[in-house]
């Protein structure tokens, strides 16, 4: 089912806050254990972090001239981690002492994109056409590679499960990957016999993983203690850029063309879509912070925003309206 909200209900659902730079290109999201909103403005080289509380952004510029990070990472401790495309390195950023450190990686032209600090303090990148695997231990500052099995395979979108395992995407290699810190090994799932562009990752809380399939439209559920796998088709759209879990389950889309969110809420297989105010905004990352809401950047309009889940309720499995009309309606 699919349900959609838009116009003027739509403005009063959402905050947008504009940036100074007009070309700044916004992109990489994420919530800090504080609460902080991190992100990036990738075309001005800056880190950005907004307080909601206070309403007050502040901007980092990143060392390297050129950086051209791709995503970033908060840790349990607050430091901020990003990976440097173009530098072909790891960023650090310390919020405490507002200091920088960057790590060149072993391998040059590793095209670091999806980056995580995992719990146990290790920090995990994927170099998306080396089919590299990148650890780098935030204590001894040393790196490890584990190459991927699948040559080609395209790697985005890296999580971490209650186990402390990795998964991970292979868009081109058309797989979803599990990789064990603990005994260093892969285990790899053909998605299907054709190929699918997928897309994701996030893991719920009863451990099993979601990811997109392109192609054919399908946000997948897949469990690894069955190795089996649920659909749902989602509504017409033309392409999702990221998507994230939030405290109560529900999984989240920003699609960048249609200029909207969209909600899936699994206990009731409805999907709902959420349209930016700011037309051809170009929203291209998503995150949600401990209170549920829903923070995007917009790249093309300059703007970072927030959705506000109080503001859309919940759906009932039984939908049900309830309406009372005034009593001047029959007089």
């Amino acid at each position: 089912m699919f349900l959609s909200a838009g116009g003027a209900l739509a403005e009063d659902l959402f905050v947008e806050h504009k940036l100074k730079l007009p070309d700044s290109y916004p992109n990489s999201v994420t919530v800090a254990p504080d609460g902080k909103i991190w992100f990036v403005q990738y075309r001005a080289n800056l880190l950005s972090a907004f307080d909601p509380e206070k309403e007050r952004l502040e901007e980092f510029r990143i060392p390297s001239s050129r950086s051209e990070t791709m995503d970033i990472s908060v840790g349990r401790d607050g430091v901020v981690w990003f990976a440097e495309q173009d530098t072909n390195a790891l960023g650090r950023f310390d919020p405490k002492t507002k200091s920088f450190k960057e790590y060149l990686l072993p391998t040059l032209k590793s095209n670091p994109t999806s980056i995580l600090a995992a719990s146990d303090g290790m920090i995990w990148m994927l170099g998306w056409n080396t089919d590299l695997l990148i650890g780098f231990d935030s204590e001894t500052e040393k790196f490890e590679e584990h190459k991927i099995p699948s040559r080609n395979s395209n790697s985005y979108d890296l999580a971490e499960d209650g186990e402390g395992r990795l998964w991970f995407i292979q868009r081109a290699a058309n797989k979803i990957t599990r990789f064990d810190p603990k005994t260093r090994k892969f285990k790899e799932w053909k998605i299907s016999n054709y190929i699918q562009s997928p897309l994701g990752t996030v893991i719920d809380s009863q451990g099993r993983v979601w990811y997109m399939r392109l192609v054919d439209n399908q946000l997948v559920r897949f469990d690894p203690k069955t190795e089996e796998s649920k659909t749902f088709t989602l509504p017409k759209n033309k392409g999702t850029q990221e998507m994230a879990i939030d405290p109560k389950g529900n999984i989240w889309l920003v699609q960048s063309t249609d200029n909207r969110l969209v909600k899936f809420s699994p206990g009731t297989a409805v999907f709902q879509s959420f349209v930016i105010p700011t037309s051809a905004a170009k929203p291209n990352s998503l995150a949600v912070d401990h209170n549920g809401n829903v923070w995007f950047t917009e790249g093309a309009a300059a703007k970072f925003g927030m959705l506000d889940v109080k503001m859309i309720g919940e759906v009932e499995k039984k939908l049900k309206v309830k309406f009372k009309p005034p009593k001047e309606l029959f007089r």
